[in-house]
C-alpha cells in the first residue's frame, strides 16, 4: 500500500506562523486595553462634568477627613485606648450618682406624701372639731355676743382714726379731675381728740358687760345698749358739729370744705351695733332663762312625784312611824 501524499509544512515555517499569531494576539490585547483605558478616562471626565459643585466639595471634604483620620490614627489610638480603659469606672461612678439622685428624689417624694397625708388627717380632724364646736356653741345668742364684743373693740379702735379733715380747693377737683387726683385734705384730727377720749372706757365697759351678760347675767345687756347710746350721743352731739367746721384752714385757703372721715362713721356704726346687740342679747337671754326655769321646774316636779324608794330596806313612811 502506497503512503498518502499531502501538504506538510516545514518545521521552520511552522514556528514562524506560531510567533506571528502570538504577536497578533498580544497586539489585539494591547489595543483592547488601550481602548478600555481610554473609555474609562472618558467616563471619568463625563462623571466629573455631571457632578455638582456642592457634591464635589462634600466628597472632597469626606476624602480629606478620611485621610486626616487615617494619618492621625497612630496618635489617636493611645488616647482611645486610655478612654476605653477609664470608661468603665467612670460609667460606673456616673451610674452610682444617678442612682443616688433617684433614691434621694424617691425619698423626698415619700416624705412629701407622708407629710401630705399627715397634714390632711390633721386638717380633717381640725375641721371636724371646728364643726362640732360650731354645732354645740354657735347659736343666735353667742353670735350676738361675739358681734357685740367686736363692735366694742371697733368703737375703741375708731378713736385712733381721723374723723375730721378740711379739703382744699374742692371746686377745682370736681368732675374728671377728681377721679384722677383726689382732693388734698389737711388739718386731720383723730376721733378721740374731739371728746377727750371719753369713748375708750365706754368701749371697754361695753365689752365687759357683753361678756358678763352672755355668761349668765342678762340684765347687764341693758348696760351694753346704754354704752352704745352714749357713743352715738357723743358722735352726734360733739364730733359732728366740730367735724363740719373748717376752722383756721378756711381762713388760710380758698375753696375749703370740711369733711367727715372714716373715724366718725366707724364710731357711729359701732355705737349703733352695740345698741342692737344689747337689745338682742337681752331678748335671747330671757328666752334661755325661761327655758332653764322650765327645765328646772320639770325636774323638781318629776322628783316630787317620783315613787318612794327604800333606804336600807325600810321605806320612808315606816321610818317616820318609828
Amino acid at each position: 500500500m502506497a503512503p498518502r501524499k499531502g501538504f506538510r509544512l516545514r518545521p521552520g515555517r511552522r514556528g514562524q506562523s506560531d510567533s506571528r499569531r502570538e504577536e497578533l494576539t498580544e497586539l489585539t490585547r494591547a489595543q483592547a486595553r488601550a481602548m478600555s483605558r481610554r473609555r474609562r478616562r472618558e467616563a471619568r471626565r463625563r462623571a466629573r462634568r455631571e457632578v455638582r459643585p456642592e457634591r464635589d466639595l462634600g466628597a472632597r471634604l469626606a476624602w480629606a477627613a478620611h485621610q486626616t483620620g487615617r494619618r492621625l490614627r497612630p496618635l489617636t489610638a493611645p488616647v482611645a485606648a486610655f478612654f476605653g480603659w477609664i470608661g468603665r469606672p467612670v460609667s460606673r461612678a456616673l451610674l452610682f450618682v444617678v442612682q443616688l439622685l433617684a433614691a434621694l428624689i424617691a425619698g423626698v417624694l415619700r416624705v412629701g406624701e407622708a407629710v401630705v397625708r399627715w397634714g390632711g388627717a390633721l386638717l380633717m380632724s381640725a375641721a371636724l372639731i371646728v364643726v362640732e364646736a360650731t354645732r354645740r356653741h354657735v347659736n343666735p345668742r353667742s353670735t350676738v355676743a361675739f358681734v357685740g364684743v367686736c363692735a366694742a373693740v371697733g368703737l375703741g379702735v375708731s378713736q385712733f382714726f381721723d374723723y375730721h379733715g378740711v379739703a382744699v380747693d374742692a371746686p377745682d377737683y370736681a368732675g374728671e379731675i377728681g377721679k384722677v387726683a383726689p382732693v388734698p385734705i389737711i388739718d386731720r384730727q383723730t376721733a378721740g381728740s374731739a371728746h377727750l377720749w371719753v369713748l375708750l372706757p365706754v368701749a371697754g365697759a361695753a365689752a365687759l358687760l357683753m361678756i358678763a351678760a352672755y355668761r349668765g347675767r342678762p340684765r347687764l345687756a341693758a348696760g351694753v345698749a346704754a354704752c352704745g347710746l352714749i357713743g352715738l350721743a357723743v358722735a352726734i352731739a360733739i364730733d359732728l358739729p366740730q367735724g363740719l367746721e373748717v376752722g383756721r384752714s378756711g381762713l388760710a385757703f380758698s375753696g375749703t370744705e370740711a369733711k367727715l372721715l372714716e373715724g366718725f362713721w366707724a364710731e357711729v356704726a359701732c355705737s349703733a351695733v352695740l345698741i342692737l346687740c344689747g337689745g338682742l342679747l337681752a331678748h335671747y337671754s330671757r328666752a334661755v332663762t325661761g327655758e332653764r326655769r322650765r327645765r328646772r321646774g320639770g325636774s323638781e316636779g318629776a322628783a316630787r312625784h317620783a315613787p318612794h324608794r327604800e333606804v336600807a330596806g325600810i321605806y320612808p313612811d315606816l321610818q317616820a312611824e318609828r
